[in-house]
């Protein structure tokens, strides 16, 4: 055939066929003389009609149902259906049920005969009193992905007499990996696909049909014209809707159902109980639906998540919200959840509109938890982790060199502790204060916590020996400050890298005591805080830039390199983000960074180190995305997909407000350098908190090259030691470092507001002994 005639045909056939939207099958009891003519007429004028006549099975059928104690033949069945039928011609009995969308006429028994064999299979699963109670109760379903599942569950069941069926949505062809249905529906409203399939299983029951969804205008038509629902099942998309619904129902003392297609998730609110019970169980607070409507998919997360539960969510779950709007276009359902959660749902709902004993809750029906083998808690190990983690140095085993120098001062409790209590407020990684002072002998030792600061994303501990060098340029202000003078000595056992360096004072001056051009920075040492806030991209100023780089400077061998240039912010945005993306993908590394987090101000205050992640300043979008990261298994899915260029964002939008990105370095790769690059850090921190420009590290990148390059890629895989070799060649076009250079802190400077909170330091009774 000629395409182009064959096209021609398609055209007209489509025109000729208007689409249709019945769903509401036609009656024929050919008993009645007018249902017979119409019969006859359909048959004469519609040759699309086709005949589907199996009224004798049924008879046989309801007869056998009928005589459950015998054992009957096939003559005894037939005798049984004549009496039965009492010479009614069976062409005749019970009712003829046109579809008109399928041009199907079925031949069936009538109502109550229909109902009572269809019915025979639930005794006594569900009694013959409870099936006749159902058939009073009217069930209400919004959403029909999952909610198709439910209703067509319920109506198998028959364990509602009506159903009201409720989504403004039509078929996808993505919807078909968990609605059943056939792909002639694409295109239709859900509710037409539903409702006529719940037609061909059972044309008696009565469904009335809200193509328009649920709104705030037909809300009271849906749960209350005809009769009050028994029961919402609430399985739609829409936040606002979840909230309206629950609102509404919870006014009119209305039980909610909801299945959430993970872990077997079912939840129960008694409303017809607990008729001040709160929303969701208060998980979302006093959310209202104007704050949510129209969000993003991505705006969404959050909220999923607090309904959900952070804790509870599955890993694959989890994984896939990393990928929306990335990789996927929505959250990820499977058709074996959707009908295994139609199911638990209906079932929840049938117990409920019988009268058992369902009290409010959420209940898991898991099955990879059941089947296969537990679920990790994976909180448990990261507390299990944690403690490990900030095992204390022991006190006994710290002890300064012999010896000391004649007229040090001897400091009483009051100045060592204004000093000590300055040192702690220096910057350091994570959080992770990795510092312990011993005081004796006119001498005050800064001894290294290794198990504080050492880790994947720290190689050899330089990071913490930079935070130390920041300690001790705090420790010199204050002592200036008190009208002392002081002598540093750093690293000043051979070979024992936990004493960092040991601190003299004096009230006069003497040889090789530090200077005091940086005294002028003391009044930001209590000021100085990370500062991690979203902000508009502003201008460096010469002169800031001047004084930022003479700071460093002033630190012998320490260099500070600006990237300011958009093209260079963007680079460096995107090699920072990558970094990150690194860090949460690979174990070590994301169980490394997850010790650093406090997730509530309980938690910061208790253990008063780490990162409270308020104090990240995140949307909270990312603040959802920063939990579900938390559990590794979700990660590790991501990784495995080739996904994760959402946790790249962060790192973008962060360096999207910049106004540069400083690298400060060191010569070497020595203890020393990083110990004398923290100093310098400090400095440049203390000028910038002058100067109200804020201070973000974003130290990932230097730290992981530094494991990279000195330590070989030791503890890491093969593919992050490729992926890091490449961020690397990008890196060091953008500054002039080499394998040899000490990369001390790279930051990120900008005008941002006030913080949300700073970060709190262990007390001086934790980390200060005298003797």
């Amino acid at each position: 055939m000629n395409p182009t005639r064959w096209h021609q045909i398609l055209v007209e056939r489509r025109q000729s066929q208007a689409p249709s939207t019945a769903w509401r099958p036609r009656f024929f009891r050919p008993a009645n003389a007018a249902d017979a003519e119409e019969l006859e007429r359909l048959l004469r004028d519609d040759v699309r009609v086709q005949v589907f006549d199996t009224i004798d099975r049924q008879l046989a059928d309801l007869v056998k149902t009928r005589h459950p104690r015998r054992k009957l033949d096939e003559r005894s069945v037939e005798r049984l259906v004549e009496e039965h039928l009492g010479g009614a011609p069976r062409e005749a009995y019970g009712v003829w049920v046109h579809y008109p969308w399928s041009h199907r006429l079925v031949h069936l028994l009538d109502e109550a005969e229909f109902i009572e064999l269809r019915t025979n299979r639930n005794k006594y699963k569900i009694s013959g009193e409870e099936q006749a109670a159902l058939a009073g109760r009217r069930v209400g379903v919004v959403g029909l992905s999952v909610g198709q599942s439910v209703a067509l569950t319920v109506a198998l069941e028959r364990s509602a007499g009506e159903l009201r069926i409720a989504d403004f949505d039509h078929l996808d062809l993505s919807n078909m990996n968990r609605i059943r249905t056939g792909a002639h529906n694409l295109d239709l409203p859900k509710v037409v696909a539903t409702a006529r399939e719940i037609a061909e299983l059972d044309p008696f029951l009565q469904v009335r049909c809200f193509s328009k969804g649920i709104t705030a205008e037909n809300m009271d038509d849906f749960l209350l014209e005809g009769g009050k629902l028994d029961i919402v099942i609430e399985e739609c998309d829409s936040l606002d809707i979840k909230l309206l619904v629950r609102r509404a129902a919870r006014a009119h003392h209305v039980p909610v159902v909801m299945d959430t297609s993970d872990r077997g998730l079912i939840d129960v609110e008694r409303f017809d109980l607990e008729p001040d019970r709160p929303i969701l169980h208060g998980l979302v607070g006093d959310l209202t639906p104007e704050q949510v409507r129209g969000l993003s998919t991505e705006d969404k997360v959050p909220y999923v998540m607090q309904i959900i539960g952070h804790d509870t969510v599955s890993p694959r779950f989890a994984a896939t919200l990393v990928e929306v709007e990335q990789t996927v276009s929505t959250w990820s359902q499977l058709g074996s959840a959707v009908v295994h959660g139609g199911a638990a749902a209906a079932d929840t709902a049938r117990r409920i509109l019988a009268g058992e004993p369902v009290p409010s809750g959420r209940y898991y029906v898991d099955l990879e938890q059941i089947i296969g083998g537990g679920r990790p808690e994976a909180a448990h190990e990261e507390r299990e982790d944690r403690e490990e983690r900030v095992a204390r140095l022991d006190p006994a085993s710290l002890a300064l060199p012999a010896g000391g120098a004649a007229g040090a001062v001897e400091l009483d409790r009051g100045r060592l502790s204004r000093l000590v209590e300055a040192g702690i407020a220096a910057p350091s990684g994570g959080n992770c204060q990795p510092w312990f002072w011993v005081y004796e002998g006119r001498r005050l030792g800064l001894f290294h916590d290794r198990a504080r600061s050492e880790s994947l994303a720290d190689f050899q501990g330089a990071g913490g020996v930079a935070a130390l060098g920041a300690a001790a340029e705090n420790v010199v202000l204050a002592a200036h400050q008190e009208g002392l003078h002081v002598r540093v000595s750093p690293f000043p056992r051979d070979g024992d890298e936990a004493l960092s360096a040991t601190f003299e004072f004096f009230d006069t001056p003497v040889s090789g005591a530090e200077a005091h051009a940086a005294d002028g920075l003391w009044d930001a040492v209590g000021l100085r805080h990370t500062n991690r806030r979203r902000c508009a991209r502003a201008m460096l100023a010469e002169e800031h830039a001047a004084a930022l780089d003479a700071a460093v400077r002033s630190v012998p061998g320490a260099r500070l390199a600006l990237l300011d240039a958009p093209a260079q912010l963007d680079e460096i945005a995107a090699l920072i983000g990558a970094g990150d993306r690194i860090r949460l993908l690979a174990k070590g590394t994301h169980a490394d960074m997850m010790k650093e987090l406090r997730w509530t101000e309980e938690e910061a205050r208790a253990t008063r180190d780490g990162l409270f992640v308020r104090a990240l300043e995140l949307s909270p979008t990312d603040l959802a995305g920063l939990r579900i990261c938390r559990d590794f298994r979700a990660m590790e899915l991501v990784r495995r997909w080739g996904g994760g260029r959402r946790l790249e964002e962060a790192a973008e939008k962060a360096i999207a407000g910049a106004m540069a990105v400083g690298l400060i370095t060191m010569p070497r790769t020595g203890l020393t350098d990083y110990f004398q690059g923290g100093r310098a850090l400090q400095r440049a921190w203390l000028t910038a908190t002058q100067r109200g420009i804020a201070v973000y590290p974003m130290a990932t990148l230097p730290y992981m090259f530094a494991r990279l390059i000195r330590g070989g890629g030791d503890g890491m895989d093969p593919e992050t030691v490729e992926v890091a070799r490449r961020l690397r060649e990008r890196y060091v076009r953008l500054f002039d470092v080499t394998d040899a250079t000490g990369e001390i802190l790279l930051f990120r400077l900008a005008l941002a507001g006030e913080v949300s909170t700073r970060s709190l330091r262990r007390p001086l009774e934790d980390v200060l002994l005298v003797r």
